[in-house]
């Protein structure tokens, strides 16, 4: 159908301008239409539900196309729309499910449009129209657009370069949303907004830079941008900054991050990290939250399954809803005193996370805040919180105890459910009634409760056992002996900023069931006191601290610290630095004196934590003085009612130490276990200073950590070094070889917690480069493009084929493996590389599993030749029928950067011979032959009849025939 440019009525001729509202709708027999150039607009409906329209063309003159025109033209294919169109209005294109192609005239007509608010059918978006994302790679927008619209070119994943113009002010939201193949992105420095999740999904882009005219981000507006290694904003911006070189997006006025990478420090300065700020950033591995920052957002760290390394500051008082959900790499959590409520999904499937301690602050765990975390063995919920949601710790199926506080009145439906390894359960509340106590918060599936004890405080016993929420769920229950009495080893102490000491609290009687105390300070921006009592000091002032019990009793013990601004208030100290140290090494620790009086004499006790040991000699300890000391002077040691080992040492003749610039005074020789790891603190205390007017000056108590590694990162066999044996073994390790001695942990170098020919790479880069650090340690690629594959082959009983791997690859490999799994009746042998690698070492082994692992590698980082042919090949031999066909699968490849990239796993189809049977069972077959119907002998059946001959170690034939 053709629309005539004019109409008479009466007589009266008119010109067809345009085309009214439901003018053709329902017209289901209508197969095309030209619009003439007559017309200017395209009324809303006017088109609707015809069904069979396939073709449209539409006039020059056309300027806008109404809400609805072409809604459910499900049978149009194409459209072409002229670069006089200005306006397309909401649905005009809805549920053309049919259409393929969207053709506009020109670039810059397009983006003159302004585009409705949604089109669902497959190549048309909410308020845009869909380009062919394999068509537009790289996008040059004319200086003539201002604005980008809403979703504009969401998902053109094809697009590589995108520079946008100085006359564009501003980017709506989605606009590149999706767009998976950016990687390079210029910013026009007129743009003053940027929508919410406008550059999400961009995985491939690696730096962003924000123009100083940007005066409004949107929220996720890089989300997802998991290649991200540089974010900055330009100087001048007055809305946004990168102060510090943070590597982050923070805006200025609300001090909030809003956008980071891999690569961001948080500077102290952040008050409130927000949502999406790092959200799917996968390469992130460690965080460290600075005290300044008071709120952490929705999905903040999201996603983050690289990041391994986490520290809350003491600001921080609220964790938003999934802020760490899906940080599959986290294996300890720590939330501070200062945090008030944990939001729901905060820690939700965080699955490594073994190790979890909620500070005496919180009031509230948010549903599902911790479900499917698998990884936890214990948790100990502190006598601050009240509510307890649903589903908090449901299938945490590794976790064995729980202990609730009697300041819980609620917990939540499914709170603990399907926890099947949950044993013991220790609650201190003493009224189980008082506790709304959600349907099946304790219970599993299937059942199996006898292996469960609940634990409750003395007297309640029965109570719990005549409550439905409770008893049902535990095989026994058991009442605890409560405390009766708690006392501190100090009731005062003073100390200066920037140090830790350590208060003991003790509970009785002995026989209490729970010795756990809450520790709590009075004032945390004086003194802060972790949950082991260990109190660190941050400025001058005095701050109270008090342990108290958690078993119900509510029984506590109080110790005030004295803080004194900083050591420079000191005139006359002793002082250590900390120090870094190998399990089982032997170090030596200088202790240092600064002082501003003559000093004639001393007295300290060391205290030394287990783990650490101070050294004999001759059966006396190994305290030596240093050059400070004169010839009268003597240092002797011993052990003390204290627990300490207390130096003294005087001068026979009142002789002064010499200097006072805080030079070494004496040194002191220590032992690590050869078990230790971690953090080790060593504390002088007791401290006093004799000066020349023989008064004693007290010192201020002074503390050095001594950081333990139980493992040397590279030593696979834990011989102390690195060297090539570590190679082998690990490589030992990768086929299952069961070497011995092997650290897992040194061996594991990426940091993935397993052990592969990445590991075994980068072990070997370490031997040639003992100098530098080990390669950066990025997450695994898959499927980048390159390609591992094998042809198929058809093998009958006693036949032996050549099978080849092949790899196709644009980046330059050093190293491979992978593993093969062979179908019954069929056996490889013979495994050789090709040219391409034949520098490499190469082994392979049969696993437990049944599956055989091939390993490739060069100790030097030598890549593999070419890009493209047989990589590996091997034969297989088919022992009788075989049933089904070779899988190759495990495929990782390791770039000469280190960088390891896994490829999908590939099938090689292994076909029989069709109609083959063998004529007598039992015997062995000698050879098989194949034949045309022409008596001419084939190497492998082909297309038609083939004849296939069997000859038996018996001398005996039997012939069959194949039809393909």
């Amino acid at each position: 159908m053709t629309i005539p440019t004019t109409v008479t009525n009466y007589g009266t001729t008119y010109s067809v301008t345009s085309i009214g509202g439901d003018a053709f709708s329902d017209c289901s027999g209508l197969r095309s239409v030209t619009i003439p150039n007559s017309v200017i607009s395209i009324g809303e409906y006017a088109f609707c539900s015809c069904s069979g329209l396939t073709s449209v063309t539409i006039g020059n003159s056309v300027t806008s196309i109404g809400d609805s025109a072409f809604y459910r033209c499900d049978g149009l294919r194409s459209v072409t729309i002229p670069n006089s169109v200005t306006s397309i209005s909401d649905d005009a294109f809805y549920d053309c499910s049919g259409l393929t192609r969207v053709n506009i005239s020109d670039i810059a007509a397009w983006c003159r449009i302004s585009f409705g608010s949604y089109c669902a059918n497959p190549l048309c978006y909410a308020r845009h129209l869909y380009l062919n994302d394999t068509e537009v790679t790289n996008l040059e927008i004319p200086n003539s657009v201002t604005s980008i619209g809403n979703y504009a070119f969401s998902g053109c994943s094809g697009l590589t370069n995108l520079s946008i113009p100085n006359s564009v002010t501003s980017i709506g939201q989605q606009a590149f949303s999706g767009c998976s193949g950016l990687t390079n992105l210029t910013i026009g420095n007129s743009v003053t907004t940027i929508g919410d999740w406008t550059f999400s999904g961009c995985s491939g882009l690696t730096s962003v830079e924000i123009p100083n005219s940007v005066t409004s981000i949107g929220w996720a507006a890089f989300s997802g941008c998991s290649g991200l290694t540089s974010v900055t904003v330009t100087s001048g911006n007055t809305s946004y900054d990168s102060r510090g070189n943070c590597n982050a997006i923070i805006e200025t006025a609300t001090n909030t991050l809003i956008a980071g990478c891999e690569n961001s420090v948080i500077p102290y300065s952040v008050t409130s990290i927000g949502r999406h700020a790092f959200y799917q950033c996968s390469g992130l591995t460690s965080v460290s939250i600075p005290n300044s920052v008071i709120s952490i957002g929705t999905l903040a760290f999201g996603g983050c399954s690289g990041l391994t390394n986490l520290t809350i500051g003491n600001s921080v008082t609220s964790i938003g809803s999934s802020a760490f959900g899906g940080c599959s790499g986290l294996r300890s959590v720590t939330i501070p005193n200062s945090v008030n409520s944990i939001g729901e999904y905060a820690f939700c499937s965080c699955s490594a996370l073994m190790s979890l301690t909620i500070g005496n602050s919180v009031t509230s765990i948010g549903s599902s805040a911790f479900e499917y975390c698998r990884g936890l063995k214990n948790v100990e919920i502190p006598n601050s919180v009240t509510s307890i949601g649903s589903h908090a710790f449901s299938d945490c199926s590794g976790l064995r105890s729980v202990t609730i506080p009697n300041s819980v009145i609620s917990i939540g439906e499914y709170a603990f459910y399907s926890c099947s390894g949950l044993t013991d359960v220790y609650s201190y509340i003493p009224d189980p009634s008082s506790v709304t106590t959600g349907s099946g918060a304790f219970s599993l599936y299937p059942s199996n409760y006898s292996g469960r004890t609940l634990h409750v405080p003395t007297g309640t016993a029965s109570a719990y056992q005549a409550n439905n929420n409770w008893y049902p769920y535990f095989g026994q229950i058991e009442e605890m002996v409560s405390a009766t009495s708690i006392i501190l080893d100090k009731t005062s102490s003073v100390a200066f900023k920037g140090t830790t000491f350590q208060l003991v609290a003790t509970v009785l009687p002995d026989p209490t069931t729970n010795k756990a105390v809450a520790w709590t300070s009075s004032d945390p921006t004086v003194a802060t006191v972790d949950d082991y009592g260990l109190v660190t000091t941050l400025a001058g002032g005095i701050a109270t601290i008090t342990a108290t019990t958690t078993d119900g009793s509510n029984l506590s013990a109080s110790c005030v610290v004295t803080v004194t601004e900083d050591l420079s208030d000191f005139e006359n100290y002793l002082s250590m630095d900390d120090v870094e140290a190998f399990h089982g090494d032997t170090i030596v620790i200088p202790v240092k004196m600064t002082n501003d009086a003559s000093i004639i004499s001393f007295q300290t006790d060391i205290f030394l934590p287990e783990g650490l040991e101070l050294m004999q000699e001759d059966g006396e300890y190994m305290i030596d003085p240093s050059p400070r000391m004169t010839r009268t002077h003597n240092i002797m040691s011993d052990d003390v009612s204290n627990g300490s080992i207390r130096v003294l040492c005087y001068s026979s003749n009142y002789k002064s130490f010499t200097g006072n610039s805080g030079d070494d005074l004496f040194y002191i020789t220590v032992k690590v276990a050869d078990d230790a790891e971690g953090d080790y603190t060593i504390q002088l205390k007791n401290t006093l200073l004799t000066n020349t007017d023989f008064i004693d000056i007290a010192a201020p108590d002074v503390a050095a950590n001594v950081n333990v590694k139980s493992y040397l990162l590279g030593d696979a066999n834990n011989s102390g070094t690195v060297t090539v044996t570590d190679v082998v073994v690990t490589a030992q390790y990768v086929l299952e070889r069961n070497p011995q001695p092997f650290v897992f942990e040194a061996a594991d170098v990426n940091f993935d917690y397993n052990i592969t020919v990445a590991d075994v790479s980068r072990i070997a880069w370490m031997v040639l480069n003992p100098s530098l650090n080990v390669p950066l340690r990025a997450p695994a690629l898959w499927n980048n493009g390159d390609r591992m594959n094998g042809s198929d082959i058809t093998l009958a009983p006693g036949e032996t084929r050549k099978v080849s791997i092949m790899l196709d690859n644009e980046m330059d490999y050093a190293a491979f493996q992978l593993d093969l799994n062979l179908p019954e009746g069929l056996k490889a042998s013979n495994f050789q590389l090709t040219d391409r690698a034949g520098c490499h070492d190469f082994d392979v082994n049969s696993l437990q599993n049944g599956n055989i692992r091939a390993l490739c590698y060069s100790p030097n980082m030598t890549a593999i030749n070419g890009h493209a042919g047989a990589l590996l090949t091997f034969d297989v031999t088919a022992t009788s029928n075989v049933k089904g066909d070779i899988i190759v699968d495990g495929i990782e490849l390791v770039t000469i950067a280190c960088q390891s990239v896994r490829l999908d796993a590939f099938t090689i189809s292994v076909n029989n011979p069709s109609g083959f049977n063998e004529v007598v069972a039992g015997k062995t077959i000698a050879k098989v032959e194949y034949f045309n119907l022409a008596g001419q002998q084939m190497e492998q059946p082909e297309s038609g009849v083939t004849l296939v001959v069997t000859t038996y170690t018996d001398g005996t034939r039997s012939t069959s025939k194949i039809i393909r």
